[in-house]
């Protein structure tokens, strides 16, 4: 496979993972993922040569950049109202055995 194929099919795969994630990774940030990295980072050496070099073509695409950044909107936790507190019902007053006499108007 040319290098050209090879990086187009490496930037699709990548702009994937991070419309997913919601954020652009840079090389600190992609390398301390480990084994949870959607490509390996030698095969990006082999193919860019250095991380950097596929970074800034991938930020470079508005397009890319805009899906990221809406998803990243989409992810974004929302404001939770709080409850109000409701008061406890309370019981209603027995009426009186004595009768109305011992009510003054």
């Amino acid at each position: 496979m040319s290098k050209k194929l090879q990086r187009r099919k490496l930037k699709k795969q990548l702009a994937a993972y991070f419309i997913k994630q919601g954020k652009f990774y840079n090389t600190t940030e992609y390398t301390a993922l480990g084994d949870s990295m959607p490509i390996p980072g030698s095969s990006i050496r082999r193919i860019y040569g250095r991380y950097a070099g596929l970074e800034a073509e991938l930020r470079a695409d508005e397009t890319l950049v805009a899906l990221v950044e809406q998803s990243a909107a989409l992810q974004a936790p929302k404001a939770v109202k709080p409850i109000p507190k409701v008061k406890p019902l309370t019981k209603a007053k027995p009426a009186s055995k004595l009768g109305a006499s011992t009510v003054e108007k």
